[in-house]
């Protein structure tokens, strides 16, 4: 698809870009914050204000990947906060690398931690199975996506600047209904076009 501009991309992708870098903001705010010095109250309303703003990212972020799964197939020629990151293909490799080994010797490490009786087992019971989700599809990120043959999983990562990436495992749900949407819609879009050259 051709360029447009980053201000005729639906206001809900722009939204969920905007939401999702605020909530990392601002909770890297609330954790510098010398909380010492507050009451209980005031706690608990930043800690109320950055669950806000971050349920309010993941939400617009589902919503743009159900509605606008395809996305990440247009191209913007200006401003849009994902294109501005930054891109370097070494960088790339080591995180292709890292990303995967970090979170299984995590879930390893867990493991042995669980069948070895030490640590909390009630979290790392319901931790485990979220950070073996996280692995695999960190390996199909790593070694199988492709952001043309996946526009919805591209999608998701545009909208959610990478970040949402920690919560896939339970976004898959909202993951497959957008993939299945897209595929009904370029299908759609192909079956049209196919007929209109005939």
């Amino acid at each position: 698809m051709s360029d447009i501009t980053y201000e005729r991309l639906p206001k809900s992708y722009r939204l969920s870009q905007s939401t999702m870098l605020a909530s990392v903001g601002f909770l890297f705010f609330a954790r510098q914050l010398p909380f010492q010095f507050f009451g209980p109250a005031f706690q608990i309303a930043i800690w109320v204000i950055v669950a806000g703003i971050a349920a309010l990212a993941v939400a617009t972020s589902c919503y743009v990947v159900i509605r606008y799964p395809y996305l990440s197939l247009v191209s913007t020629s200006d401003d849009d906060k994902y294109s501005q990151q930054f891109v370097s293909k070494r960088l790339l490799l080591v995180v292709k690398i890292i990303f995967p080994l970090g979170i299984l010797f995590f879930c390893l490490g867990t493991t042995i931690a669980l069948f070895n009786g030490t640590g909390n087992l009630m979290v790392q019971a319901f931790t485990l199975p979220y950070f073996y989700c996280q692995f695999i599809f960190s390996m199909f990120l790593c070694f199988w996506y492709d952001p043309i043959s996946h526009p919805t999983i591209a999608t998701f990562i545009r909208a959610t600047l990478g970040i949402g990436l920690v919560l896939a495992p339970i976004l898959i749900p909202v993951l497959l209904i957008g993939s299945f949407r897209c595929k009904r819609l370029l299908d759609a879009q192909s079956q049209s076009s196919n007929i209109e050259t005939i």
